[in-house]
């Protein structure tokens, strides 16, 4: 008896042991075999869907590599034929980092993507093009540009007049209305303004005052500023630029000696500072190639349907 319990135990083990094996890579198999099979950037224009003319992608391919030359932001556009049970949000950086749209060192890149089955699209924006085409201004384009034509099913007409739209608003040459200011949710200018002007005072005075006190000034400073540098830089730019403020008032406060409470020695000193590498890329010359520079979303944008 005893010898059959002994050899019966191990075998529950093993029985277990396979279960919970089987438990885990039922789990896990899914993920592996459902995600979103991205294809090989070979154009700016990847009408993967069927949705546009080709007089229509040879216009945006010419326009899009004129842009490129002139500003070296990268756009592509890239329409689908199924999400494959993923959001619109997903697959748009599944794209965009494996495209590695824009440049390494600026990630200056843009995707517009359309699903026209699952009836999708969204502006997906690189970190460095957040400040120059912001999430308000994002969705502007879609509502105003691209989902008039697409429910009209003119879809050639809304993918070109939401391209321009985009190298329009990278130019600076693209607003936001005042209604679409008050209905997205943020301040207005008018109530930002004036704590944008406050916070710089606070934040400047602060630079003067001794010890803890002025730390204190200063983050009472940037943060009345926040609201101002979301509205007119984007989240992303605008968290950057208050943290780089800090930083360069600690820096000052350091040389004139009022990070501590009495002296003004420069004692150890302090080293730091950025550079510009000389990452950049080159596109292929053949007019049937065309590849992203290196760099990643983890930016802005917008999505919408219609």
């Amino acid at each position: 008896m005893e010898s059959k319990t002994e050899n019966f135990y191990p075998s529950i083990q093993k029985w277990n042991r396979f279960r919970i094996f089987s438990f885990v890579l039922f789990c896990f198999f899914p993920v592996v075999t459902f995600s979103y099979p991205v294809p090989k950037l070979e154009r700016r224009v990847m009408d993967h869907a069927g949705i546009l003319s080709q007089a229509t992608i040879d216009q945006l391919e010419s326009n899009l590599k004129q842009f490129e030359a002139e500003t070296s932001n990268q756009i592509a556009v890239y329409t689908t034929p199924s999400l494959h049970d993923e959001t619109i949000e997903e697959v748009a950086n599944e794209i965009f980092d494996e495209w590695k749209l824009g440049q390494k060192s600026k990630n200056n890149g843009v995707l517009l993507i359309i699903a026209p089955n699952e009836r999708k699209m969204r502006i997906a924006v690189g970190r460095g093009l957040e400040g120059a085409l912001t999430d308000l201004q994002a969705k502007q384009i879609i509502r105003n540009e691209l989902r008039p034509s697409f429910k009209s099913g003119d879809m050639d007409a809304g993918v070109t007049a939401g391209v321009n739209a985009i190298m329009a608003a990278i130019r600076g040459e693209y607003a936001p209305s005042e209604d679409d200011v008050q209905t997205s949710g943020r301040q207005t200018t008018a109530d930002v303004i004036p704590s944008g002007i406050v916070g710089g005072i606070f934040t400047f005075i602060s630079i003067f005052i001794p010890s803890f006190g002025g730390v204190i000034f200063t983050i009472i400073g940037l943060i009345s500023m926040v609201p101002f540098l979301f509205l007119f830089l984007g989240s992303t730019f605008g968290l950057i630029v208050a943290i780089v403020l800090f930083i360069i008032v600690m820096y000052i406060r350091r040389k004139l000696g009022f990070n501590q409470g009495g002296g003004g020695s420069d004692g150890g000193g302090y080293y730091g500072g950025w550079s510009s590498g000389g990452d950049s890329w080159s596109s292929s010359d053949s007019s049937d190639s065309w590849s992203g520079g290196g760099g990643d979303s983890a930016g802005g944008g917008s999505s919408g349907d219609w």
